[in-house]
């Protein structure tokens, strides 16, 4: 149950139509209440407005709004599809969910509604003075409501399409879930390294689709455990790409009967595969599009090392923020009857550096940016991330020796490098010719 209502906050956070048909009901509901009012209360005071001065604003708001919807549904689209072009497809779900956008087409499109119900109820003879005077007021907060919209969307959209707002957005989300993982990295259950051996006696529980694991409901294997007196342990981590009849879970200290086919099936479904990853429960998804944007922007068409080097800003942003999150935090509870395997360090270290070290090696400012980065979240990891944030270090930087022929260039990122193991770069070094040598 938790993941399909996950599921479907996450459908419903990426739908554009949303927030317009909410605001669309909204409007219809307004005039609603202003014949209820013109039905059933009565003002102690003679004051009434003109039926032409409400039609008047009526139409012009109903013919503004239809064209500025339309435009504005056409200028956010275009800047979705710069936004992506300019950093990375992995995005999308991330900037399509932006909710100041949102507001703005369900501002719009609400008056528009609420402009054109009014006008019905004007033509039909609904209204008599006391409606008349809510609808007029009501009118004049909405069209207040747009232009400080319009004018806040004006300056938002300018700002949607570049590449720094879609870091922004992913550095955000990526935070979150990656302080959810440090906090809590067996989701509930024990934490456990993915290479344990199960119990000897463990019966395999096999995957029956081929897929990608986009989350592990471990509620619903600890409801499972306690009632039927069994230990799970979860054989696959999220983001795991496996195949049918593939191992997913071993089940220890079954009694007789207590495994049968409906208890199968209900572990399997608590494994959820699917055909892409769960974006919303996975880190190494989001460190990996970050890095994504960052190798974008080395690639030869595009050649900005700028770009890759505020990626690398953020993405210590992101394991401080994490840290401090964690830190700040209560330990989360683990059930002794469920074991789950945790996303090892090497992994993310792996999903958030590798390519910027492998396709930025050549570039000096970018390698010795790399490495200030790693130096820079060293404090703020805990201890056994350490020999997996070294051994990223250490093949940066013997990438950038490989790539990077110039010796003083070498020397800098070697300097920067304080978490490398410069042992097998300085055997290399002694075994290269210096420059005035003669062959």
């Amino acid at each position: 149950m938790k993941f399909v209502i996950m599921s479907l906050k996450a459908y419903l956070a990426e739908r554009l139509w949303l927030r317009p048909a909410a605001f669309g009901i909204m409007a219809v509901l307004t005039v609603i209440v202003a014949i209820g009012v013109d039905r059933w209360i009565k003002l102690p005071f003679d004051f009434s407005i003109r039926e032409q001065t409400i039609r008047s604003l009526l139409t012009i708001m109903a013919s503004a709004m239809l064209t500025v919807a339309t435009f504005s549904v056409s200028v956010m689209l275009a800047a979705y599809v710069a936004a992506i072009s300019a950093s990375t497809p992995r995005a999308f779900s991330i900037v399509v969910s932006d909710s100041t956008s949102k507001q703005a087409i369900s501002t719009f499109i609400g008056a528009f509604t609420y402009a054109v119900v009014g006008l019905i109820g004007l033509n039909v003879g609904v209204f008599q003075s006391s409606g008349r005077i809510v609808l007029f007021f009501t009118t004049l907060w909405v069209f207040a409501w747009v232009v400080g919209t319009l004018i806040y969307w004006i300056d938002h959209v300018a700002r949607i399409s570049t590449v720094a707002s879609t870091i922004s957005k992913v550095t955000e989300r990526a935070t979150k879930i990656l302080a959810r993982h440090l906090i809590d990295p067996g989701l509930g259950g024990t934490p456990i390294f993915a290479n344990m051996l199960p119990p000897e006696d463990a019966v395999p529980v096999l995957s029956g689709y081929t897929g990608t694991v986009r989350y592990i409901d471990v509620a619903a294997l600890v409801a499972l455990a306690q009632a039927s007196g069994f230990r799970v342990q979860v054989a696959v981590r999220l983001g795991d790409l496996i195949g049918r009849d593939v191992v997913v879970a071993w089940i220890s200290e079954v009694e007789p009967g207590a495994l049968d086919e409906m208890v199968v099936k209900r572990i399997r479904s608590a494994i959820r595969i699917g055909q892409s990853r769960q974006r919303s429960e996975d880190p190494v998804l989001l460190l990996q599009t970050l890095s994504e944007i960052a190798d974008r922007a080395l690639s030869p068409g595009i050649n900005d090392p700028g770009t890759a080097k505020d990626i690398l800003d953020a993405l210590v942003q992101v394991f401080a923020d994490a840290a401090d999150k964690t830190r700040d935090s209560a330990t989360a509870s683990q059930h002794s009857r469920v074991m789950v395997p945790i996303i090892d360090p090497e992994r993310m270290l792996a999903a958030a550096f590798d390519q910027t070290a492998r396709d930025g090696a050549g570039l000096v400012e970018v390698a010795v940016h790399l490495q200030q980065a790693l130096s820079a979240i060293s404090p703020c990891l805990p201890a056994p991330w350490m020999p997996a944030l070294q051994a990223q270090s250490t093949r940066a930087l013997e990438r950038a020796r490989d790539a990077i022929t110039h010796q003083h260039d070498v020397a800098r990122v070697e300097a920067a490098a304080r978490l490398a193991d410069h042992r097998s770069t300085r055997t290399e070094l002694q075994n290269t010719p210096s420059s005035g040598a003669t062959i």
